[in-house]
């Protein structure tokens, strides 16, 4: 349980400090916005990949995701497993709605017009970050047992996470601290569900004993 304590750890207040920055309108927010994504727009011709990219990891793909990914749980008898995915996803949906509303942070400048609704957090890298911690942090540990192969696992999934933060940035969809804040609520989020979790299962098993 200690790593998920150190997800809370970490990702709670980095995700509490650039809320109340743009709630705020901070001046490092936009010197740090306006650098990163000067930075990420700064190869062209990869608008194509990014919309790609983009697509893979919206809101509805990442729902086609978790449910693929719960049902080969459930018939795997991991039903906790499966149940926990679909927990973490759809609260953590439900609650980045929440916050983008009452932040109400405008999209950056020439967003895609399919792109709509409110900036802050960004529900392609909340729910992708959902999936690809979830997986790092619950499900490989308990599947994976050589060490190696988990590493090389986790870094291509870390590599994907990163490129879908990138592609939102490039596509002008969001701001860099959209997406660090989505991961930083991605990284609490799946701490907090499966402190939850395991607390709720311990104390059931101790009803029954």
């Amino acid at each position: 349980m200690k790593r998920f304590k150190i997800a809370i750890y970490f990702g709670l207040p980095i995700f509490l400090i650039l809320a109340c920055s743009i709630m705020i309108q901070a001046s490092w927010i936009s010197s740090f916005d306006n650098f990163y994504q000067q930075l990420i727009r700064s190869v062209g011709g990869l608008h194509g990949f990014m919309v790609g990219v983009s697509f893979l990891a919206s809101p509805k793909m990442n729902i086609v995701w978790m449910v693929i990914l719960a049902v080969i749980l459930w018939l795997k008898k991991m039903r906790p497993m499966a149940s926990s995915i679909v927990i973490t996803l759809l609260s953590a949906d439900a609650i980045g709605f929440v916050v983008k509303h009452l932040i109400q942070r405008a999209r950056p400048a020439g967003h895609m017009p399919i792109d709509d609704g409110f900036s802050f957090p960004s529900g392609h890298t909340l729910g992708m970050g959902i999936l690809v911690i979830w997986l790092i942090m619950v499900l490989l540990p308990k599947i994976l047992k050589n060490r190696t192969t988990r590493i090389w696992v986790d870094v291509v999934l870390l590599i994907w996470l990163g490129l879908v933060m990138c592609s939102r940035v490039y596509l002008l969809a969001h701001y860099p601290s959209d997406v660090c804040g989505s991961l930083a609520f991605a990284l609490m989020w799946v701490g907090i569900v499966e402190l939850f979790l395991h607390n709720m299962a311990k104390k059931l098993w101790n009803i029954n004993i």
